[in-house]
């Protein structure tokens, strides 16, 4: 479903400058776990034997032990009240609402309709942060931000995400096992794989031999991405199997780069005869849009140009690739025939 790794270069650069970098929490994607005193419990529980772990579930009520990244982890077996620093989406995609959850992915539009109620985390400072969740008594906190694992795991059950470490996919089954929904990742998974396959030879068909390109544009850079680095570009490249120019196919699509930064003079090199166009917030992206480089291309003369809010586009949970699948296939059917 949606194949990609998690590294956030360019994206904690955004949540810098759009002011949402939690304390020490790094939402755009890096770190936090927990470990409620396991390196003492482990030793006791090794110590007991096998039967003791295997008794544990019952041991202490309504627990459970997971695998996580930072080893075995207790938690409740029936999670209610959940804290998450980047997990938003997953959690929401099969109908469980955190108490608390980061800026960074409240900011998502996809999720809008989701998340009343739920308390954005304070990030002013970290004490500030960690004062607020302890007040929230949760029962689970789930973290992508090794850097806050220990602090949390003080306050609850934490389970650390380390990025990169799974696929899209894998973190959403992952996150929905946490929290009992399995079933209901399950079903999401295959309704999503099943509205992007029943459209795929229609796309290939309006496309054809054409290539698709994502540009995104910063201050005074310029990035080109492929498969790897969100945007939809799974759907587009792994999915539907459309082509990128061959500068992105060889390293960002076959390869494994997740972007490169290249300049205006270089354009015509990485977009195609589709460009998928961001721009980050509170750029100024005239020296793009106003060079006499960028309107000389095809795409953008024959407007074939889609234009995405970049906050939203940077989001890889299952709820935003469901509504990126359908933003790709309403701009490709404006083009059959043509």
């Amino acid at each position: 479903m949606m194949n990609r790794t998690r590294r956030l270069a360019p994206a904690i650069a955004v949540l810098a400058a759009v002011g949402m970098l939690t304390g020490c929490s790094g939402k755009g994607g890096e770190s936090r776990n927990n470990k409620v005193n396991t390196e003492n419990e482990s030793t006791a529980q090794k110590a007991q034997g096998p039967e003791k772990n295997a008794a544990s579930r019952d041991a202490e009520e309504g627990m459970r032990t997971v695998e996580t990244d930072k080893g075995q982890v207790e938690i409740p077996i029936n999670p209610e009240n959940i804290v998450t620093d980047y997990y938003l989406g997953e959690f929401l995609a099969v109908d469980v609402k955190p108490a608390i959850a980061s800026p960074y992915s409240l900011s998502n539009p996809f999720l809008a309709d989701k998340t009343e109620g739920i308390r954005e985390m304070d990030i002013t400072s970290v004490e500030t942060s960690l004062e607020i969740i302890a007040a929230q008594e949760p029962d689970l906190i789930v973290t992508i931000t090794e850097a806050d694992y220990e602090k949390y795991s003080e306050i609850a059950p934490t389970v650390y995400i380390q990025d990169g470490k799974r696929s899209d996919e894998e973190v959403f089954r992952y996150i929905a096992d946490l929290v009992g929904k399995s079933g209901e990742a399950e079903e999401y998974i295959a309704d999503f794989k099943a509205r992007a396959l029943d459209v795929k030879e229609e796309i290939r068909g309006i496309v054809g031999d054409r290539t698709v390109s994502i540009v995104e544009v910063w201050p005074q850079q310029i990035y080109t991405m492929g498969s790897h680095f969100a945007r939809g570009g799974s759907i587009l490249y792994d999915m539907w199997e459309l082509k990128a120019p061959e500068a992105v196919q060889a390293d960002m699509v076959d390869g494994d780069t997740q972007y490169q930064v290249v300049s205006l003079e270089a354009l015509p090199e990485y977009t195609g005869d589709f460009i998928l166009y961001g721009v980050l917030a509170d750029t100024d992206s005239a020296f793009v849009e106003d060079s006499k480089l960028w309107n000389s291309l095809e795409a953008v003369q024959e407007g074939r140009v889609l234009p995405y809010e970049q906050v939203s586009f940077m989001h890889r949970d299952p709820i935003t690739y469901n509504a990126q699948l359908d933003i790709f296939i309403d701009f490709f059917r404006g083009f059959e025939g043509k």
